[in-house]
């Protein structure tokens, strides 16, 4: 009889997905390893080490999946994390209007620091986990399984050496972001379709300082996301626990590049955002402005995600997203919560009678299960968040959207979803595969880790298709006949599909 051993997973990157998919294969009894290019942030100071990264919203669907690994993480961020009840929205003459994101419940979204929640979980990670810090994957044969990591060498971080024999390994998982160099080994060893579109806009880092001389040093309420629709560009900023605000300028290449001067971004910004250079502080603004880099924002889609039993693909290596719908993190950490259940429905133990470097059977079905199963809602919360920018931007100042967050209030009252508390089985990840009655999509999506981002945006489509076909302004403006006979069509319609 053959030796059983434990599996072997060598996950690349170490950013939040990659942390938390070592710690749930750990638990599972897998042998772990970790590398990473960048230094250990282990006990250092959480600040940003620079100005691309924007802050982070973790909301139901991130903690569930934390949750699922170890509660206690999840709620070590929630304590750790400042809650945002609404958008704020910021008006050029001075106005601001609160937008809850959950009327009826009163359900938050968290910010928290993108540095902060990279080092708690990499600190909850067992010394049982080899974590290699300061490495590159060079590069990786697949076919024999076999990993070949490039660092620098002690006290000569000039000179870069490569592993003489490489790491062997069950299983590599690319958790590299959206250049990774898992997925280009992939592509070379099997037909994977692959696509990646920019928008045509850059983001910009800045800075708001905390104020002293206000309640927990915020110069504007800590519990809310702020933004500063402009139309074809927009800045929003998230709270940090020190008092100060992250800022992010979302704007069009086209229109930065007429900025190219101190001069022109000071009209810029005293025209468009008069209100932020009031609290920022102009030359701050501008120093923000002029120093920090532009970062490009781009959608990625990678099917499958997965070859063969030897590699999978995991966050923004597979599906990475613009940042409109702050999922990007959310969905990365559901992917874990996924991949676990997929383990576990398929029996996949933690150990092993194969040698390394033969093909497992039963993990490639496994992997091309979690590959199948995921593909549409991984084209869906992209395709969301591409939508949630114009939103953020537009339409977010229009009466239209105003009249449909009272109407999807007013109709989750109404004609509820009738979901219940659903307990999320380690086995069914997404226990609510259909929909019924009315919620608004952006609970679906945020609030919902019970519902596939697909079946959240076929729901959408169908209201979208109720509220055009009842004719919801005429009824809202007094045609109470109309209104009546629409939501009892409504009803119905909600009830049969």
């Amino acid at each position: 009889m053959a030796e059983t051993r434990p599996r072997k997973a060598l996950i690349i990157g170490a950013g939040p997905v990659g942390a938390l998919t070592a710690l749930s294969l750990h638990r599972r009894g897998w042998e772990v390893e970790v590398w990473e290019s960048r230094d250990d942030p282990r006990g250092k100071d959480a600040a940003p080490s620079n100005l691309r990264s924007i802050n982070l919203a973790i909301s139901s669907r991130g903690l569930e999946a934390l949750r699922s690994v170890d509660p206690s993480i999840a709620e070590q961020f929630q304590n750790e994390a400042i809650p945002m009840k609404g958008r704020m929205i910021h008006h050029v003459d001075g106005k601001q209007e609160s937008q809850i994101y959950d009327p009826i419940n009163g359900q938050c979204i968290n910010s928290i620091g993108r540095p902060l929640l990279n080092q708690r979980l990499l600190e909850s990670l067992s010394s049982q986990i080899k974590i290699r810090f300061q490495t590159k994957l060079s590069r990786v044969d697949l076919n024999n399984r076999i990993a070949f990591g490039s660092g620098a060498e002690k006290d000569k971080k000039d000179v870069v050496t490569e592993d003489e024999h490489g790491t062997k390994f069950d299983l590599i998982i690319g958790c590299d972001g959206s250049w990774s160099k898992v997925r280009t080994s992939m592509m070379r060893m099997d037909r994977i379709d692959f696509s990646q579109s920019f928008i045509p806009h850059a983001y910009i880092e800045l800075h708001m300082p905390a104020d002293s001389t206000k309640p927990g040093g915020y110069a504007i309420d800590k519990n809310h996301l702020h933004i500063w629709p402009r139309h074809s560009f927009m800045l929003i900023g998230l709270p940090n626990k020190d008092g100060s605000f992250t800022l992010t300028l979302f704007i069009p290449f086209s229109s930065l590049s007429t900025l190219n001067s101190r001069e022109a971004a000071s009209r810029f910004f005293i025209e468009h955002f008069p209100s932020a250079v009031q609290i920022v502080g102009e030359k701050k603004l501008l120093d923000d402005f002029m120093n920090n880099p532009r970062g490009n924002l781009v959608t990625i889609n990678c099917t499958p995600s997965a070859w063969s039993s030897h590699a999978l693909l995991l966050g923004d290596a597979s599906h990475s997203m613009v940042p409109f719908y702050g999922q990007g993190l959310n969905c990365g950490l559901e992917d874990v919560r996924v991949l676990n259940s997929v383990l576990e429905k398929h029996k996949i133990s933690s150990t092993t009678s194969l040698g390394l470097g033969e093909t497992d059977k039963d993990l490639e079905l496994a992997l091309k299960a979690y590959s199948v199963e995921r593909q549409a809602d991984l084209k869906a919360i992209c395709e969301l968040a591409l939508q949630n920018y114009t939103e953020m931007r537009s339409h977010v100042l229009s009466p239209l959207h105003h009249i449909r967050r009272f109407l999807d209030s007013f109709l989750t009252r109404i004609i509820p979803s009738r979901s219940k508390e659903l307990h999320l089985s380690l086995t069914d990840p997404f226990p609510t595969t259909k929909v019924r009655g009315w919620t608004s999509l952006y609970e679906m999506v945020t609030f919902r880790p019970d519902v596939p981002y697909s079946e959240a945006l076929r729901k959408e489509r169908q209201q979208k298709e109720i509220m055009r076909w009842t004719g919801y302004v005429s009824g809202l403006v007094g045609l109470g006949g109309v209104g009546v006979v629409g939501l009892k069509l409504a009803r119905k319609w909600l009830d049969r599909k």
